[in-house]
């Protein structure tokens, strides 16, 4: 009995080693595959400090790119000057970008354009969406100096409510702080073919719209008239009947020259004529009758196709 208990013994201890020795090995390797995949990591890590390429990067607060890792130059926090690019979303304070030194645009085979964008909180139009200002820094605040703004028509020229998503008329005004002024005063009106230039303190604001093609205030204003159009071209007709065709230019603030000597087309023709220096539309004239316009079309060159009914 003796001998038997001692070799069930011996077996169960050369069982336990045998299994104690391969949990080791198994350990061994888990370590080993460990150890790798821990130096793998560690290798992307050290990448991704210098490059990273990702399909989306989403940053819900800030974004800075800085050589010394803070957003903005040493000694000028107030200022809020860049030290590379500062980015921050909405949220407990303005959100917006940053930019230090040039911000250089380009593209290759397509345009490019900046849109200011700007709406009311309840959905409703804001008529001046945006502008562009140079600054100086005056007692512990950026000051403007100058403005250029883009803005929409007052109410009172076209009520909002008949703007469309085909009419949505603007202008640009331009502004500059004048000495002894704290608040800016309008040097230029420009829009829908008309400009007023000059008379800084005008009802303490600037400028009245213009209602002319140019109006200098304060100054002298000379005056070219608008050409008579060329008679127009007829590129073809539809052969339905004798017409005769003429043109009439308009200019912005609303004259109009004679009209232009008459063509004469077989039947409903298809026009072209030369634009015309300051005219900003065009009537057209079959026999002695204004039948479209006014019309304003793009191009040095006009083309219209007469499809009106008789």
């Amino acid at each position: 009995m003796k001998l038997i208990a001692f070799l069930l013994s011996a077996l169960l201890w050369l069982t336990s080693a045998i299994a104690a020795d391969i949990s080791i090995n198994e350990i061994r390797l888990e370590l080993d595959g460990l150890k790798k995949r821990v130096a793998a990591l560690e290798e992307e890590n050290l990448k991704l400090k210098h490059e990273a390429k990702v399909e989306r990067l989403i940053v819900t607060k800030e974004l800075i790119v800085s050589d010394t890792g803070v957003p903005w130059e040493k000694g000028f926090e107030a200022h809020q000057i860049p030290r590379g690019i500062y980015a921050r979303s909405v949220g407990d304070g303005p959100g917006g970008l940053w930019v230090r030194s040039r911000l250089i645009k380009g593209e290759i085979d397509d345009p490019f354009d900046d849109r200011f964008h700007a709406i009311e909180r309840d959905g409703s139009i804001r008529r001046a969406p945006g502008h562009i200002s140079w600054n100086v820094w005056i007692d512990g605040a950026w000051r403007q100096m100058a403005i250029i703004q883009g803005e929409g028509l007052e109410p009172s020229e076209i009520p909002l409510k008949e703007w469309t998503g085909g009419n949505h008329p603007g202008r640009l005004r331009f502004q500059t702080y004048r000495p002894h002024h704290n608040e800016p005063l309008t040097d230029a009106l420009v829009g829908q073919g008309m400009m007023s230039l000059g008379g800084g303190g005008y009802g303490g604001g600037g400028l009245p719209y213009p209602n002319d093609v140019l109006q200098l205030w304060g100054g002298e204003m000379h005056q070219v008239g608008i050409s008579i159009s060329e008679s127009p071209i007829v590129l073809s007709d539809d052969g339905s009947g004798e017409h005769h065709y003429a043109i009439i230019a308009v200019g912005p603030q609303g004259r109009r020259t004679v009209a232009s000597r008459t063509t004469k087309a077989d039947g409903q023709a298809r026009l072209r004529w030369d634009s015309v220096a300051g005219a900003d539309s065009y009537i057209i004239i079959r026999d002695g009758r204004e039948i479209a316009g006014p019309l304003r079309i793009e191009g040095s060159q006009k083309e219209w196709t007469d499809k009106v009914a008789k």
